[in-house]
């Protein structure tokens, strides 16, 4: 059973109300998301000039996606960082 679907099987109006909120709130989202979405691949581009970045940028932007692709590939070293940080905060 759903979340939303406990919420209206009850007989409290405000679980209802809290329903009905969530429906309305999440088709707002996806309203906003599908408006994106059809920008980028149906919509006509208005600026059709190449896109160029700074070389720092680019070096930044580098070093983030090999960062991202290392520790995506092998994530035991943060992770034993971050064991590490953890285990000093709460012993503190």
């Amino acid at each position: 059973m759903t979340v939303l679907q406990a919420l209206v099987s009850t007989d409290v109006h405000l679980y209802l109300l809290l329903a009905i909120f969530a429906v309305v709130v999440s088709l707002i989202g996806a309203f906003y998301y599908l408006r994106v979405v059809k920008v980028m691949f149906f919509d006509e581009p208005t600026d059709t000039s190449a896109i160029t970045a700074p070389a720092d940028v680019r070096l930044v932007m580098s070093l983030n996606g090999a960062a991202v692709l290392v520790f995506g590939l092998l994530p035991g070293g943060l992770l034993e960082l971050c064991k590490y940080a953890i285990r000093q905060a709460l012993t503190t």
